[in-house]
């Protein structure tokens, strides 16, 4: 299998595009549609896997022209973020939003791209799996960033959107999310998968399993 990763738009998502024996999975196409076409280009994209709906890792989506797969409770995350923009001109960021504005960090979609109507053609949960050439991704849910927030496993490798990063959990400070829910949520990758396994978050570098699991109890205590 071939990992390829295509970092996009203000808060440089990571884009995850998963290829074997011709066809192409895609995690999180958060924007820069043409940056994500020229990434699966001679490639057939069976499915937009989503590991959850903020802003940020769906609004290339549509270009795809692909099934898009996820976890139903993601609907009323990407709902909440519709409404945010009616209401104020720009999507949710949390607790990060008035520093991102401050920063002149754009937060609002570009006019010519069309959003993402919130379907799922397949409703992801935990167990499921996807086909993807001669390998099979596997599907866990793995809330607290999100109420249907997703992880997903290939041997050797974890896509973890925005639940694990290097130095801790991703951040809680959305409606609809919850610190308790996540730490469990690490807690079980941590546990569950072998130290040597290649993490790969929603943004930034990778890492493991084996340099994150030492630092659990501490990032219980401290809340964040």
């Amino acid at each position: 299998m071939r990992i390829d990763r295509v970092a996009v738009g203000p808060l440089h998502t990571n884009c995850w595009v998963l290829a074997d024996s011709g066809q192409a999975l895609v995690l999180d196409p958060g924007d820069e549609p043409e940056a994500v076409r020229a990434a699966v280009e001679g490639l057939e994209v069976i499915g937009v896997a989503l590991t959850h709906a903020h802003a940020d890792h769906v609004l290339a989506l549509e270009v795809l022209d692909a099934p898009v797969l996820g976890h139903p409770a993601e609907q009323a995350v990407w709902r909440h973020e519709l409404a945010h923009l009616a209401q104020h001109g720009y999507f949710d960021a949390g607790t990060a939003t008035e520093e991102l504005l401050t920063a002149g960090t754009p937060l609002a979609p570009v006019p010519e791209v069309p959003l993402w109507q919130g379907e799922f053609d397949r409703v992801l949960g935990e167990g499921d799996r996807i086909t993807l050439g001669s390998q099979e991704v596997r599907v866990l849910h793995t809330p607290g960033h999100t109420p249907g927030g997703l992880s997903y496993a290939v041997p050797g490798h974890l896509f973890t959107g925005d639940t694990l990063f290097p130095g801790g959990p991703g951040l809680t400070g959305w409606p609809l999310s919850d610190f308790d829910t996540i730490i469990g949520s690490v807690r079980r990758l941590l546990r569950e998968f072998p130290g040597d396994t290649l993490v790969h978050p929603g943004h930034g570098a990778n890492t493991t399993i084996g340099q994150e699991l030492p630092h659990l109890e501490q990032w219980r205590q401290r809340g964040w």
